[in-house]
């Protein structure tokens, strides 16, 4: 049942992503940096976009990166982790799910809805199908000698969006653009949408257009840095 359901989300994940890159392609990017890459779903539009000089995809599940490196791995201007971005230099938990679209290092609200009604469609009995640690970076440390300037930000990571961004506190002055993942629901603890709002409003980020996805259960949010 999750295959169906994932080539069902991945068609409408099309025509999702076509709508945002059409968006990007104005914006005259230089480098794209892809936390939550998983199968490329983002990155295979994001190549699509001229004048890019260096992508930097983050996905820490180990079988996923294995799919992600052969499928972009010819790429020289392409450059693949497997550590996932957190707000310190860590191990931490990384919980997989059936869809594994939805794997993620946030704790998991047991009263979700949203959540039960997942884990019936899946025919999971719990939120994930197993667990082991994985390495931990931010963004501050990995880039602390690279230069973000014409750079957009793509965030994607079920719940953790906050963690990535303060790990990034340092480096994001120099970042043009930010696309960030904003779910409806409860479905994680600590997953404030309105906390990503204020933390970037307060970093001189503004939000210019939101691209909700067809089933309406998120939206993607793009925010432009008004110094920068």
């Amino acid at each position: 049942m999750h295959k169906i359901l994932e080539n069902f989300f991945n068609f409408l994940d099309n025509y999702h992503q076509n709508r945002i890159i059409k968006n990007l392609k104005s914006l005259k990017l230089q480098k794209i940096i892809d936390v939550g890459s998983h199968k490329g779903e983002f990155l295979s539009y994001a190549i699509k976009i001229d004048n890019i000089a260096q992508i930097f995809a983050f996905e820490p599940q180990k079988e996923i990166n294995r799919l992600l490196k052969e499928k972009f791995g010819k790429f020289d201007y392409i450059k693949i982790f497997d550590c996932a971005l957190d707000d310190n230099i860590s191990k931490k938990y990384i919980y997989i799910n059936k869809l594994t679209s939805t794997s993620t290092l946030s704790e998991f609200n047991n009263n979700s809805i949203y959540l039960k009604f997942k884990n019936l469609i899946l025919g999971s009995k719990k939120n994930f199908i197993d667990k082991y640690t994985v390495e931990t970076n931010t963004i501050d440390n990995i880039f602390k000698e690279i230069e973000l300037s014409n750079s957009l930000l793509k965030i994607d990571v079920e719940g953790f969006e906050i963690n990535v961004l303060k790990g990034s506190s340092k480096k994001l002055k120099e970042i043009s653009y930010i696309l960030v993942e904003n779910q409806f629901g409860n479905h994680y603890k600590n997953n404030n949408t309105v906390s990503v709002y204020e933390f970037l409003k307060d970093n001189n980020f503004k939000v210019i257009k939101n691209f909700y996805f067809p089933t309406l259960h998120f939206k993607d949010v793009l925010y432009k840095n008004e110094k920068n």
